[in-house]
């Protein structure tokens, strides 16, 4: 066979061979996300201790969470036992103290709600996996350990120990997050959060619906707009 005829005959074998390789090849498409607003109707918290529970409830959901990146749930799950809870007199913020079981610390679960604080669930798709999500506006948390003291009343705000304030980790940050950076949160919500937010993710509803009943009954005049 003359050596022009061998190499087209190769080319095109060769060719043939790749065009079957891409047809077996599987189709690939990028997992999707979406989010949609969803209808929230909050229960009355019953029963006695319902600040503890709130405060139990919340730091379980960051202990648990799969996409936070926090130090302090876990010790405050372990080593520091629920006291009492504090209220501002204009019971916009709340504070739930916890006592170290062997040291003379104090942890903390602070709540920070304001008159005109906004409350939002959402539908959230992240990778092709359902999960759900709670925004508050104008609203934020913070878990505290390490404190050597608890904070009082100045008049204006809190007042943390100066010598000893504690390590905070805290919601609705403008700058940093509570969040993984590979967890796309809470970017992923788009035009539903805002720097400043607080945002809560779940992949179970009734843990968000916990948290969201606890702040409802603790602070009614947390506003929860109803869907369209």
């Amino acid at each position: 066979m003359p050596l022009i005829q061998s190499n087209t005959l190769l080319s095109l074998l060769l060719a043939l061979f790749l065009a079957g390789c891409a047809a077996q090849a599987p189709e690939t498409r990028a997992p999707e996300s979406s989010v949609k607003p969803r209808a929230l109707s909050t229960q009355p918290m019953s029963g006695m201790g319902q600040e503890q529970q709130l405060a139990l409830a919340l730091t379980s959901h960051y202990l648990g969470g799969p996409l936070y990146r926090m130090s302090n749930p876990l010790p405050m799950s372990r080593q520091y036992r629920l006291g009492e809870a504090v209220y501002s007199p204009d019971r916009r913020q709340m504070i739930v103290l916890m006592q170290h079981q062997n040291q003379p610390t104090w942890a903390m679960v602070t709540f920070s709600v304001p008159a005109g604080a906004i409350m939002n669930a959402f539908d959230v798709q992240r990778n092709g996996q359902d999960a759900y999500a709670l925004v508050l506006k104008n609203a934020r948390f913070c878990l505290v350990t390490g404190a050597g003291q608890p904070p009082v009343w100045g008049g204006s705000g809190w007042a943390f120990d100066k010598q000893q304030p504690g390590r905070f980790e805290c919601s609705g940050q403008t700058r940093g997050s509570l969040y993984q950076s590979y967890s796309g949160m809470p970017g992923l919500l788009g035009v539903y959060a805002e720097d400043g937010d607080t945002v809560l993710f779940a992949e179970r509803w009734s843990e968000l619906q916990q948290i969201a009943s606890g702040l409802k009954t603790l602070f009614p005049h947390l506003q929860v707009p109803r869907l369209p």
